[in-house]
């Protein structure tokens, strides 16, 4: 395994903005188009993907190589950004439609977990409280910008390192590749 280099990338800033472009894109469209959304049900594995197409793109397009360091900032700059615009996204759907988005995929996983709990009474309590859960997702919400804020700020700080993760796991992909000689 390669050791990590402490000169600077010859990565473009340019590079940098579109590999974080792409990247924030992808998030946002993994986090508000129905049924995408249950992507990130699976561990962030959108937000994952994200990151990973994000470092793809600044590699293979720009020919540079990237440390470890470098892709989990670079796809950190990608979840943190895709955090932004999701947020914001999601709290313009919810202020001008009244669409939330993941609610269908939260819908088809009660109902899932309903269908699997059928016919079976010791589980009328969980049953019980999964009505009570999806009552409560499916009011009507009310949003401030304080509300805003705050989802963008929890959803920044989680989709960071996934998408920092993913960025490396890349750049760990494309040296095994390189070292075997592709």
């Amino acid at each position: 395994m390669d050791t990590e280099q402490t000169k600077e990338t010859l990565l473009p800033l340019s590079g940098r903005v579109t590999a974080v472009a792409i990247g924030a894109a992808l998030i946002v469209i993994t986090t508000t188009v129905p049924y995408l959304t249950l992507l990130n049900a699976f561990f962030f594995s959108g937000i994952f993907i994200a990151g990973m197409v994000a470092i793809y793109y600044a590699v293979i397009h720009h020919q540079v190589r990237l440390t470890y360091n470098e892709a989990f900032i670079l796809g950190s700059f990608c979840g943190f950004a895709g955090g932004m615009f999701s947020e914001t996204l999601s709290f313009l759907l919810i202020e001008l439609t009244g669409y939330r988005p993941g609610m269908e995929g939260m819908k088809l996983l009660l109902d899932w977990a309903r269908d699997m709990a059928a016919g079976k009474p010791e589980l009328a309590e969980q049953l019980r409280v999964l009505a009570e859960m999806e009552t409560l997702a499916l009011a009507p919400m009310e949003l401030t910008l304080a509300d805003l804020f705050i989802g963008i700020l929890f959803a920044s700080m989680f989709y960071a390192p996934v998408a920092g993760i993913g960025g490396m796991f890349t750049v760990f992909r494309l040296k095994r590749q390189a070292a075997r000689g592709r």
